[in-house]
């Protein structure tokens, strides 16, 4: 099934009406939404990341951002922040609390994909017991709490996706 992304202004962010599938936008590079949300552990000493699949088109086999995912056309962002939580940890979001950190723009060339986001950012503060987590086998192929330094050594490695203004 072919997603749907709003497409932004380049500079401002606002809704310029136009409508076009995910596919498109990564290969004409326009300007879209999406969302992150990291889990934090209670202690601020671990972060959990998730280890996107070999087949996905950009970064496969890459640490990433806890939760990630593309905001669907006329949806908002913290509703798009808690279906990417249900669908690729399969954990259910009523049960964490959603913090707003900010919004970014973010830019990754990869291969043949241009992707230009206006990222919301979200946090969650809470010990998610791996064992509960029911990965997204398309998107997702494991998960693993890092600490700064495990983090900073994935940076160095060049085995997490770049994230560099959220680092």
């Amino acid at each position: 099934m072919e997603e749907y992304v709003d497409i932004l202004d380049e500079v401002s962010g606002e809704l310029t009406g136009e409508v076009i599938t995910k596919k498109e936008a990564h290969k004409t590079g326009k300007w879209h939404k999406s969302i992150h949300v990291w889990i934090i552990s209670e202690d601020n000493k671990k972060i959990l990341l998730q280890k996107r699949c070999d087949d996905k088109k950009l970064f496969p086999n890459m640490w990433d951002i806890s939760v990630g995912g593309h905001v669907s056309s006329g949806e908002e962002a913290l509703i798009s922040a808690k279906r990417e939580l249900s669908e690729e940890l399969g954990l259910n979001p009523d049960k964490y609390k959603f913090e707003y950190v900010d919004t970014i723009k973010e830019k990754f060339v990869d291969r043949d994909i241009v992707s230009n986001e206006f990222v919301t950012i979200y946090k969650i503060i809470n010990n998610v017991n791996i064992e509960e987590i029911v990965l997204q086998k398309e998107e997702v192929s494991e998960v693993k709490w890092f600490t700064k330094s495990e983090l900073n050594n994935l940076k160095n490695e060049l085995r997490v996706i770049p994230h560099i203004e959220e680092f």
